[in-house]
């Protein structure tokens, strides 16, 4: 039987229910716990009739497996992971527009991984793809580190990331590869057009079968007191490079 999926601490669930209310199945507080925004987040939990529990710390710290859920824990209807097919309707949909599309190739770290959906959504992001195999998945961690974020993103799970680029490249969008020590600067990259930014594993970077079918290679112009950035890092300086682009042009 699958497991509903958790979102846990006091401002991811706030901002969930902001967004989502219609998906929380129930709600857990922590007994004794003072704080005018949990009892505003019950309040509207009344609301939609929701299940409150009073729980023991230690029964709440069961749930997330002692993550520190700060008194307040939801479960949620599991939104459903869109494929290839979904990819094809999102790039359709987006014909008219000069939408931007974040890949994320094997990012391993769920923190990097939460980081980069907020990093997303705050720079108007179409949608995020992210290959099934080898890499963080969009479980709670992820959910509480883009701090509800993930709610209000499509987010494409493919099996074969070639072919989703293949795909987009089809539709019209110019991908960009973010590397290290490359000759050509992110900064001198026309990203007015639709574009697709490729952030890589944080140790390897962008695997070479994805460098290949990448019609641009840049890199972040760094000090040299340093190797690289944290895959998060590069992935919000360059998307809003994109929007500063956009908004001078």
């Amino acid at each position: 039987m699958k497991k509903n999926k958790k979102i846990y601490g006091i401002h991811p669930v706030n901002e969930f229910f902001k967004t989502s209310p219609h998906r929380v199945l129930n709600i857990s507080i922590q007994e004794s716990i003072r704080s005018k925004l949990i009892e505003n987040i019950c309040e509207t939990a009344k609301k939609h009739k929701l299940p409150i529990k009073v729980l023991k710390k230690g029964q709440l710290n069961k749930m997330v497996n002692n993550e520190n859920h700060q008194g307040i824990i939801i479960e949620i209807k599991e939104k459903s992971r869109d494929s290839i097919n979904q990819l094809e309707t999102i790039l359709k949909s987006n014909m008219d527009i000069q939408p931007i599309y974040l890949i994320l190739d094997s990012i391993q770290d769920p923190h990097n991984l939460g980081a980069c959906i907020r990093s997303a959504v705050a720079a108007n992001v179409s949608a995020i793809i992210i290959p099934k195999n080898r890499a963080a998945t969009v479980n709670e961690t992820v959910k509480k580190v883009a701090c509800g974020a993930a709610e209000n993103l499509t987010i494409v799970t493919v099996v074969n990331l070639v072919r989703a680029i293949k795909k987009m490249k089809e539709a019209g969008v110019w991908v960009i590869g973010a590397a290290v020590n490359t000759k050509k600067s992110i900064y001198d990259i026309d990203m007015t057009s639709a574009i697709a930014v490729i952030i890589g594993n944080e140790e390897k970077g962008i695997r070479l079968s994805i460098k290949k079918e990448c019609d641009y290679v840049g890199s972040l112009p760094i000090s040299d007191k340093v190797q690289s950035l944290n895959a998060s890092v590069a992935a919000g300086i360059i998307l809003f490079e994109a929007v500063r682009q956009r908004r001078e042009k």
